[in-house]
């Protein structure tokens, strides 16, 4: 009896992995591959099919910084509630995070340092940034008089500005120009101020990478993705906005709002259509100063939140 008891149990568990009803066995092919089965370690695929459920049972798993405590910003330091985020500084960068004010402040008192936070991790394959930012400084003025710099043929004269949310296919781990910046980017939203007048005054670019790695914006005005230099939308001195940027299955989905929730600019590009975003290149977040020839200037940041999906 007890023999029987256990056949009728491993048959019904093989019918629920296999698909009772979607496969058709006969009574003896059913058994014979029962046998192979026996060994199967049934609380583990029972322990693992729970797990998966309760994950269904939740649209998103997500953490968030608020900056509500204190933090020294040092370069490579992990933290967040998982450690899911780091420092990486260079030349002095800096943030400052005092648990008072309520926001981590990026400050860079020279083009020549960089103070970005990045994931700590990859990515997963499907997720969604958001980081609420303001008290964007980096003006034209910041730079105004600067020399031309002897080490590097590019900057710091013509542009400042910051990254509200990159996606690199790259940690972007140590020190960087922009020629780096530029081979590992694919979606990135970002302030860049210019004398050559792209977007002009205080452009928020919203920005993707195409298979040749070149440059697409998307113009706000016409709602259209265009090859040359668009701004998406604009900031207001002192204002703050929510950014964000989320990867679905099949594309990117690029965001900016007011902080208060009401939507700006949305933008959505194919994933097929977008620089390295396949199975063997990995999603990095990044947000503030990344570039050690370019950018002078601060910005805040209340909170990051990277969800998954």
């Amino acid at each position: 009896m007890k023999n029987k008891t256990k056949d009728k149990i491993i048959f019904f568990l093989v019918g629920f992995v296999l698909g009772i009803g979607l496969v058709t066995f006969s009574w003896d092919g059913l058994r014979k591959t029962t046998k192979k089965l026996k060994d199967v370690n049934v609380r583990e695929i029972a322990e693992n099919t729970l797990a998966t459920t309760r994950q269904w049972t939740h649209k998103r798993r997500q953490v968030t910084e608020d900056f509500a405590k204190g933090i020294k910003a040092v370069s490579g330091k992990n933290f967040g509630t998982d450690g899911q985020l780091t420092f990486e500084l260079y030349r002095n960068g800096t943030f400052v995070i005092d648990g008072e004010s309520g926001y981590a402040w990026q400050k860079s008192d020279s083009y020549r340092d960089s103070a970005v936070i990045r994931s700590t991790h990859a990515l997963p394959a499907t997720y969604k940034i958001s980081v609420v930012v303001g008290d964007i400084n980096y003006g034209l003025e910041n730079i105004s008089g600067l020399a031309q710099d002897p080490e590097y043929a590019e900057g710091p004269k013509n542009e400042n500005g910051c990254y509200l949310i990159a996606i690199t296919d790259t940690p972007p781990t140590g020190h960087h120009t922009n020629t780096w910046w530029h081979e590992h980017r694919k979606v990135v939203i970002d302030v860049d101020n210019n004398v050559w007048g792209h977007g002009m005054p205080n452009p928020i670019f919203m920005v993707y990478f195409d298979r040749d790695n070149k440059l697409m914006s998307y113009a706000g005005e016409q709602n259209k993705w265009q090859r040359n230099w668009v701004n998406g939308t604009r900031y207001k001195l002192g204002a703050w906005y929510r950014i964000e940027v989320e990867k679905t299955r099949k594309e990117y989905i690029l965001s900016v709002l007011s902080d208060t929730g009401k939507l700006l600019k949305r933008a959505s590009i194919d994933l097929k259509k977008v620089w390295n975003a396949d199975e063997h290149h990995k999603d990095y977040f990044v947000i503030g100063d990344p570039h050690e020839n370019y950018y002078q200037g601060s910005m805040k940041i209340k909170e990051i939140t990277i969800a998954h999906n």
